[in-house]
């Protein structure tokens, strides 16, 4: 009386091709894949930010120590805030490269439609970015006096 061999799933499968198969074997394949996709993604690292929103205006902070000023890329466009860190332009007497670096960190967020675009403002200072996207005034009634004819 062997109970403990018997079990939902058996030790070995047969395939309709005759080989046998681990029932794990569906798992360890997925397993492969993940490991797979994720040791094989292309494309800039993303990294945290905080977006906080006041009367005023709505705030993107991000952490970048170690950035220079000058590896920082802000863009504002289709309603889109776009933070990319390129990497340093070489040292030395080279002359710039004159197309732009892909970027090595890159983070992309969604612009609140009430947004002033031209009145937007960054400041870095001490590894810390601060975007701060100022709201347009709410439009105002305004009385129209009648006068007479």
């Amino acid at each position: 009386m062997n109970q403990l061999r018997s079990s939902l799933l058996p030790a070995w499968s047969i395939a309709r091709s005759g080989t046998r198969l681990s029932p794990w074997s569906g798992l360890e394949a997925e397993m492969d894949r993940l490991f797979t996709a994720a040791l094989a993604a292309e494309g800039p690292a993303t990294f945290p930010v905080d977006v906080y929103a006041d009367a005023a205006a709505t705030h993107v902070r991000a952490a970048l120590p170690g950035c220079r000023r000058e590896d920082l890329r802000i863009e504002l466009a289709d309603g889109q805030l776009t933070l990319s860190v390129v990497p340093p332009a070489p040292a030395g007497d080279a002359k710039p490269d004159p197309t732009p670096a892909e970027p090595i960190a890159l983070r992309t967020l969604a612009v609140p439609e009430d947004t002033a675009e031209d009145q937007v403002a960054a400041t870095y200072v001490d590894g810390i970015l601060t975007v701060t996207l100022p709201r347009r005034p709410a439009a105002q009634p305004r009385r129209i006096q009648i006068n007479a004819a």
